[in-house]
């Protein structure tokens, strides 16, 4: 069988051991001596690059909150001034509106008066036209009854001033 000193495997030689921790004592000293410097260095550049970069992303995140709420203010604003806007062609679309039924009826009234006046007028052409007609009728009935016609003028402003009483129109 195979003779195996457990007891000696597992305690450790004390001369093995001590050389071993002077090695390491070593190690560790050269370690602090050549490396503790350059390491704490780093590690100190290191902290301060991630201290820069929270500190940026901070600032990132205050200009992103103060960038939305200048955008929230232009959109109000905008919403307001569209506001405004839609108002105030409503406004003036409203008084062109006005202004277009008034000409309107201003012209409506113009052309009711020329036509009243040209009826008017129409009307006048007509009774002086009937007057003719009557004087002229007087005249020849006159005229065949008298059969003189060395006064015809002078009848005729007589017929024409009966005819004129008659009707009322001077």
């Amino acid at each position: 069988m195979i003779d195996v000193d457990i007891v000696g495997q597992l305690v450790p030689n004390p001369v093995t051991m001590l050389v071993q921790l002077c090695s390491t004592l070593v190690l560790f000293l050269l370690m602090k001596y050549f490396l503790w410097g350059s390491v704490k260095n780093f590690l100190g550049k290191r902290a301060e690059k991630m201290q820069s970069d929270l500190a940026e992303s901070e600032q990132a995140k205050q200009a992103a909150f103060s960038d939305r709420e200048k955008a929230a203010v232009q959109l109000s604003n905008a919403s307001v001034k569209s506001e405004e806007i839609v108002s105030a062609a409503v406004k003036e679309a409203k008084t062109e509106k006005e202004a277009i039924l008034q000409q309107a009826g201003r012209e409506a009234e113009a052309a009711r008066r020329r036509a009243q006046e040209q009826m008017a007028a129409e009307r006048q052409e007509m009774y002086q036209s009937m007057q003719k007609e009557m004087v002229e009728v007087a005249m020849t009935a006159a005229e065949k009854l008298i059969r003189d016609k060395s006064n015809e003028d002078m009848d005729r402003e007589a017929i024409d001033a009966f005819v004129k009483e008659v009707t009322g129109n001077e």
